[in-house]
């Protein structure tokens, strides 16, 4: 099996390991009824708990089309029309974009500045080096990250809400939202849920999960994959809101013994290191999904000061020797 099969291969296997992992629901029983369609490079399952009986296929049908349209939009990998890919291109220049693209940009820079830059919006340069999820199998050397570096610096985003335009401001930059536009969708997938008349339910995607109900009586049972071994590391309780997941598990490539990762770290343009796998647990789905890539790149101990920093945000760390660390607030169990 050649490299790129190996990266698919494994990307297919832990996602179908990530949905099976999830204990998604107790309490009170009733026929639900799961979709699962791949889109955003995984396995996107919607699952309707409560809501009208008869709408269970149209409801769906509407979250997807959400999801494709705002990947359209915000994706910078998927077409060449998408605001991402138009800013990339124009660096240098303030374009017209959606507002939904001002939305998960105001959240990337958020987190970038709470972060200290361990999260980076501007971390395409990078990405063109390493190859999407690192499918070209090569490291690049010291010299090509060395000048890919000073094009990463999220204060160089431009972000004019009042007339809905963003930019760049210095050419060679590269947007890429890939760490935070995920969650983004998903929650605007579950309001198109809700707009339908679904009164319970769960989107999953990959390493994020969006649960909601009406009537917070009894809560969701989320289980938190292992990095390590195929098995749930634990449990989380959530009546309403989103758990996001980043870990060296989910994309990679091996040389000689040594993983390399998809989540880079900024700051020296190679994988993040000290840690296996972040879990955040917050109500908001956007700033869930990038604060779980800034804490992964951030390590454990930095990670976890964060985290208590934050309001109504929790999380689970598990660091490179497999040591793990929760929360104050955590609500579940760890093995």
């Amino acid at each position: 099996m050649d490299l790129k099969k190996k990266i698919t291969y494994a990307l297919i296997v832990l996602s179908v390991l990530s949905i099976l992992a999830a204990s998604l629901f107790k309490g009170r029983q009733k026929d639900s009824v799961t979709i699962s369609r791949a889109m955003m490079g995984t396995i996107v399952q919607v699952t309707i708990m409560e809501g009208p009986e008869d709408n269970s296929d149209r409801a769906a049908e509407t979250a997807f089309s959400e999801i494709q349209r705002l990947e359209g939009i915000l994706s910078a990998y998927k077409t060449d029309s998408s605001d991402v890919t138009r800013i990339s291109k124009n660096a240098g220049a303030s374009l017209p974009v959606s507002p939904d693209t001002i939305e998960v940009l105001k959240t990337a820079v958020l987190v970038a500045e709470l972060s200290g830059g361990a999260f980076d919006p501007t971390v395409g340069v990078l990405g063109k080096a390493w190859g999407y999820s690192g499918e070209k199998g090569v490291v690049p050397s010291r010299e090509e990250i060395g000048k890919s570096l000073p094009l990463v610096d999220y204060g160089e985003i431009e972000i004019d809400e009042a007339a809905s335009k963003a930019g760049l401001k210095r050419k060679g930059m590269s947007l890429n939202l890939g760490g935070v536009a995920k969650g983004y969708i998903v929650n605007k997938a579950v309001e198109a849920l809700k707009r339908e008349g679904v009164e319970r339910g769960i989107i999953h995607a990959g390493g994020d999960m969006v649960v909601f109900q009406k009537d917070e009586e009894v809560p969701f049972s989320i289980g938190i994959q292992h990095p390590r071994e195929k098995r749930l590391l634990g449990k989380v309780r959530v009546y309403n809101g989103a758990v996001a997941t980043s870990g060296d598990y989910e994309r990679f490539f091996e040389i000689n013994g040594k993983k390399y990762h998809h989540i880079l770290d900024p700051r020296t343009g190679f994988p993040a290191e000290g840690t296996q796998s972040a879990t955040i647990i917050a109500k908001d789905p956007t700033l869930a999904d990038a604060l779980s890539t800034a804490v992964f790149v951030m390590g454990p101990e930095k990670g976890m000061e964060l985290i208590e920093r934050l309001p109504d945000v929790e999380g689970v760390i598990v660091d490179s020797s497999g040591r793990v660390t929760k929360s104050s607030g955590f609500k579940g169990e760890i093995d």
